[in-house]
């Protein structure tokens, strides 16, 4: 019995199109942006990024096709358009920055440096005890760009529990021109700009978009890496359970009377500008499409 030829031309349907979108998404020199994302930069001596391969044995079985509706689980943003039986959904996790996990965050970077605010930081009364994420991302990478309304579903769904702050390595105006439909008068988070990368420096981040969730009580990191993954995303089922036992710790009263992060407005050196990449044009993408560079 011959195999269904259906299979073969969804495979080959996608992969031509992550291919003609690659041609079309411009990024800087060197970076690679794999399917699903995020966007690897180059190593600290200038090396180009290696491309992350996709996995080997596309599935030869009629595809899993899924219903997502973003609007409930907006973290499915990178994988909405792949079979439920993708390989792509298997890979390991991978996090292009230090391992912080289960580190205080203060004991790495003593205070969190931005060049300037976008949309205002909640006051430090209203920061206390609630656990704080952190995004560093660029306007060039377009799984950061995807990843923008997950931010604000954040915000406004755990706006009790949680305090979202985006730092984007790029000039206030290329964030307020970005291609898509995000713009700043719909911005729900903490938006700040630092054109010195200093906090994704700090962490070592190589790949964006970068998470860092930080609980309230000694800073600690509990959980890092890209957002909406494929396969790992940061979602509410995860987050539902951090969030319970920083409620029980609220009610009995155990949480500190101030954040326990610090954020601080500076200029960056221009050695520090130094270390981001530059790109002067964006490109816009179409929203659950993978990306390459």
């Amino acid at each position: 019995m011959k195999k269904s030829v259906l299979p073969f031309l969804f495979i080959a349907a996608f992969l031509f199109g992550t291919a003609f979108s690659a041609e079309e998404t411009a990024v800087p020199d060197g970076v690679v942006c794999p399917p699903g994302g995020p966007c690897i930069l180059p190593s600290a001596d200038g090396a180009p990024a290696e491309r992350e391969p996709l996995p080997a044995n596309l599935p030869d079985t009629e595809p899993e096709i899924r219903v997502v509706d973003l609007e409930k689980e907006p973290w499915l943003i990178e994988s909405v358009n792949m079979p439920a039986n993708h390989p792509a959904l298997k890979r390991d996790k991978v996090v292009f920055a230090d391992n912080l996990l289960w580190t205080a965050l203060p004991d790495t970077v003593e205070k969190v440096q931005v060049e300037k605010w976008l949309t205002p930081l909640p006051s430090e009364s209203e920061m206390a005890g609630k656990y704080i994420l952190i995004e560093v991302w660029a306007t060039w990478c377009p799984p950061c760009r995807r990843s923008l309304n997950y931010l604000n579903w954040l915000a406004e769904h755990y706006r009790d529990d949680l305090v979202v702050v985006a730092i984007c390595e790029m000039e206030e105006e290329k964030v307020r021109s970005m291609p898509g439909d995000h713009r700043i008068d719909d911005v729900r988070y903490s938006l700040a700009i630092d054109t010195g990368r200093r906090f994704a420096n700090a962490l070592n981040v190589t790949g964006i978009p970068h998470v860092v969730l930080i609980e309230p009580m000694l800073g600690g990191v509990v959980w890092e890496g890209m957002p909406t993954m494929p396969g790992h995303e940061l979602d509410a089922k995860t987050l539902d359970k951090f969030f319970a036992v920083g409620r029980k710790l609220r009610d009995s009263g155990k949480f500190p009377a101030e954040p326990v992060i610090k954020f601080e407005v500076s200029e960056p050196t221009d050695e520090q500008r130094a270390t981001r990449r530059r790109h002067e044009s964006d490109i816009e993408d179409k929203a659950g499409e993978p990306s390459q560079d």
